[in-house]
């Protein structure tokens, strides 16, 4: 692999942990955990995001040629973070329900799209005979994908209702039958398309998402099991995301 595309590894690894902590980081302070500059860590890392983003899209810049399509999403997530700049910048700290989903929703989209160009990545530089990642199998090009996609999509929206505008109310069950249909897709697929352990990883992230979640509907271990929750949904939403771009 040629320098330009490990640096453009490591600019996406970068992006997509930084991301997450944002994303943890925000949960916590909508779940009002009390940690101690909270916010200014939340802040601060949100700042070294923007800049892990340019780096990547200059990484990308240098690879467009050959490599199209992580250009394009480079350039989608430098939209993608303007976009929640303005929103963060409009909305202040305590924001209206739509501002508070555009930014949970957009922080985890821009998570995906990093965890997508990271696994893309990591498929450069593989010989003919390898050119499927060593932790997916040939089967991962299946149409499988779709219905994990469009039910993670799904899980999501009704997730950030759940999270931001009323916690018990009617879509509630709908919310954890659909968590239990893709925690069992998710697990198959797991078991079924992957290999060593990035399928034992993503096994146990599709059934942590809603244990967490049941277990936060009590109320004495409420905000920590919903911190959880949030942490686990986030790192499987990117876990799919990797999978699709090693298989793609």
């Amino acid at each position: 692999m040629h320098l330009p595309e490990r640096r453009l590894q490591l600019a996406a690894a970068s992006a997509l942990g930084l991301m997450l902590a944002v994303v943890v980081a925000a949960a916590a302070i909508r779940l009002e955990i009390g940690l101690p500059g909270l916010r200014v860590l939340h802040r601060v890392v949100a700042s070294l995001e923007v800049l892990a983003v340019l780096w990547l899209a200059w990484m990308a810049w240098r690879v467009r040629a050959a490599r199209t399509g992580v250009y394009g999403a480079a350039l989608l997530a430098i939209g993608l973070t303007a976009f929640l700049a303005v929103v963060g910048i409009a909305a202040g700290q305590k924001p209206p329900p739509a501002g508070a989903a555009a930014n949970l929703l957009g922080g985890l989209a821009l998570a995906a799209l990093f965890a997508w160009i990271l696994g893309k990545a990591g498929k450069w530089g593989q010989t003919p005979s390898s050119k499927r990642s060593p932790g997916c199998s040939r089967k991962g090009s299946d149409p499988i994908f779709l219905p994990i996609a469009a039910l993670m999509a799904i899980q999501l929206a009704l997730g950030a209702r759940l999270a931001i505008i009323e916690r018990f109310s009617p879509v509630l069950p709908v919310h954890a039958l659909l968590a239990m249909v893709l925690a069992a897709l998710l697990a198959w697929f797991a078991l079924t398309h992957m290999r060593a352990a990035a399928g034992k990883a993503l096994f146990v992230l599709a059934l942590a998402v809603p244990v967490a979640g049941f277990t936060s509907l009590h109320y004495e271990w409420s905000a920590g099991a919903a911190l959880v929750h949030a942490a686990a949904a986030a790192l499987l939403l990117a876990s799919t995301a990797y999978a699709l771009g090693r298989v793609a």
